[in-house]
């Protein structure tokens, strides 16, 4: 029988004292042997540290390394460059892998040959649980054209998370992502590029082998919206690097555009609920009326036709920005149209 995968672990650690446990017991429980869990704690300041060290004190899988702060990013392409797997995987310290993750990659792998394999999501709140699923027609079945994985990522950004992929190490090729390491959110897509540019086939499970646990302190829960400043870079990245491609068709960009106005629809929600102010509120909308990516891209509207009920909500609200009806659009955000 073939000698089983070896399987890297990246896991960025910054002050996640509570959850690294659970997070490193539900890697190293499965029991697979051939493993190699990186820790690289980010300069943490609460008790994180000393739990990666004690971890690789008791388990030979597991190899700490301690460094300045420096982001996400930059821990992430930190552990890239010192791991040792034939394959990578990356989870979030403050998340956890589900039971069978590593049989199931083993045999994906053996079975389809594929440079990335792809997997289910279940995230929980403290309310409530919901899954995210690859789509049943692109499971388990070996994908070469990589427009089929594009177009997925254009409508769902789920896409863009490195903690859903699992990546042969040849598809990394040591390229300089220095400069976007300040970017603390939704830096997955930029990463992401790497491994797609790379890859030669993708393989879709559709079972979830990832548990994503919200945590309030985390940099994804972080943003605040008084003194909100509107930022397009990883908007107009992806706008950018899809075309530089010349894999998809002008639909395909309708698409991705209809897709960026649905979730700045979700920003502005938040703007006009859980901003301090109006005075606030209209300085964010203002910072995004006046930003060159919008006015020149997003400007343009929905495409023609279709979307549903929330689609055509979607279309009211972006109506009143552009035409600088800002209190009819904190009214209808944050009264109206709130689900």
């Amino acid at each position: 029988m073939a000698e089983s995968v070896f399987f890297s672990v990246l896991v960025p650690v910054y002050n996640v004292a509570p959850w690294l446990r659970d997070c490193l017991n539900s890697i190293l429980n499965q029991g697979w042997e051939r493993l190699d869990v990186v820790l690289v704690d980010d300069g943490s300041t609460d008790e994180s540290g000393a739990i990666c060290d004690e971890y690789a004190a008791k388990d030979s899988r597991v190899r700490v390394f301690h460094k300045p702060n420096s982001g996400l990013m930059s821990a992430r392409r930190y552990g890239i460059e010192r791991a040792e797997g034939d394959w990578y995987l990356f989870v979030d310290s403050d998340d956890k892998l589900l039971p069978g993750v590593f049989e199931a990659l083993d045999r994906a792998i053996r079975d389809s040959g594929a440079d990335c394999v792809l997997y289910g999501i279940r995230m929980e709140t403290p309310k409530t649980e919901w899954h995210i699923l690859n789509p049943a027609p692109l499971c388990n079945r070996l994908i070469t054209d990589k427009r089929e994985i594009l177009r997925q990522m254009i409508v769902d950004d789920s896409y863009n998370s490195l903690c859903r992929k699992c990546v042969r190490a040849a598809c990394f090729d040591g390229r300089d992502f220095s400069p976007w390491f300040h970017i603390s959110r939704g830096e997955d897509l930029i990463q992401s590029t790497e491994i797609l540019e790379n890859a030669r086939s993708f393989y879709l499970l559709r079972e979830e082998y990832y548990l994503y646990r919200f945590n309030r302190a985390s940099i994804t829960r972080s943003i605040r919206f008084d003194g909100y400043r509107a930022d397009f870079t990883l908007e107009r990245f992806f706008r950018d690097w899809l075309k530089s491609l010349d894999l998809l068709e002008e639909s395909d960009f309708d698409r991705c555009r209809d897709a960026m106005l649905d979730r700045l629809v979700i920003e502005l929600k938040r703007i006009c609920r859980w901003g301090e102010d109006r005075e606030n509120a209209r300085a964010a909308f203002d910072s995004i009326l006046d930003d060159g990516f919008y006015r020149d891209f997003l400007a343009q509207g929905y495409s023609a036709g279709g979307g549903g009920l929330r689609r055509g909500l979607n279309r009211v609200v972006i109506g009143l920005l552009n035409r600088r009806r800002y209190g009819a659009l904190i009214f209808f955000c944050a009264r109206v149209y709130r689900a």
